[in-house]
């Protein structure tokens, strides 16, 4: 199976990425997609859109180095169509581009969506409000599948809790 290769292909899309979006937060991405995926979903399919996330900017990149796995022209459309239309809930339509789109939303709450805010924030200049909004921002995406759901509501809950706290000690 060509993933080790895509694997390493997708570090090297990512290497300039910032730091929040980095390859580190690809592999979380796939390891989410994994975990979410049902019996209904094509797994490689998702696997591979879920190393392109982010990395699109190299779309023809993408397609060449895909070619030269042997995936065909419409397994290529497909993988790249699954990576573009999970970017946005309006967009999703398949249950990949679904579960895309909610393993990306998961790695924005919670823990690691507190830190990846604010090594985000740190990288864009922004001050402690900007980030702030950014986190309750990403606290109202929906989600859509069963999984995501649960573990969703469980990271909501620890930001909630984190910045009450942390609006409380700005004001004091």
């Amino acid at each position: 199976m060509p993933m080790k290769k895509l694997e390493s292909f997708s570090k090297k899309l990512h290497a300039e990425k910032d730091p929040a979006h980095d390859f580190s937060h690809i592999k979380r991405i796939v390891k989410i997609c994994k975990w979410l995926a049902t019996s209904e979903t094509d797994v490689e399919l998702l696997v591979c859109a879920a190393y392109c996330h982010g990395a699109l900017d190299k779309e023809e990149e993408i397609r060449v180095f895909l070619r030269k796995l042997n995936f065909e022209g419409n397994r290529i459309e497909n993988i790249l169509s699954t990576a573009k239309n999970s970017t946005s809930a309006s967009k999703c339509r398949t249950m990949e581009e679904k579960v895309l789109y909610d393993a990306n939303v998961l790695d924005a709450l919670g823990a690691i969506g507190i830190v990846r805010a604010f090594i985000k924030g740190g990288y864009e200049k922004q001050t402690i409000q900007q980030t702030i909004e950014t986190m309750k921002r990403n606290m109202k995406r929906k989600v859509f599948t069963r999984k995501a759901k649960a573990i969703a509501r469980e990271r909501k809950l620890f930001m909630e809790k984190f910045l009450k706290r942390l609006e409380m000690e700005l004001r004091s």
